[in-house]
């Protein structure tokens, strides 16, 4: 299990700002389950298993690519 930063969260958030996407077209994207996704974004969640920490830094770094 992972502890989701704060700092993480934001850049996720702003990433999805900047690229328009809703929380569904995110998780598809990241490979993560829409409603885990909604849980992060709010708050609700923020200890995570390792794979969902791994799909999510993987798109960040993806998508800073482009």
């Amino acid at each position: 299990m992972k502890t989701l930063e704060s700092k993480f969260v934001k850049k996720i958030l702003i990433t999805k700002a900047l690229k328009h996407l809703s929380i569904k077209d995110l998780a598809r994207l990241s490979g993560v389950n829409h409603v885990t996704m909604s849980k992060i974004l709010s708050g609700e969640r923020t200890i995570v298993h390792q794979s969902t920490f791994d799909k999510l830094n993987d798109w960040l770094l993806t998508e800073e690519k482009k």
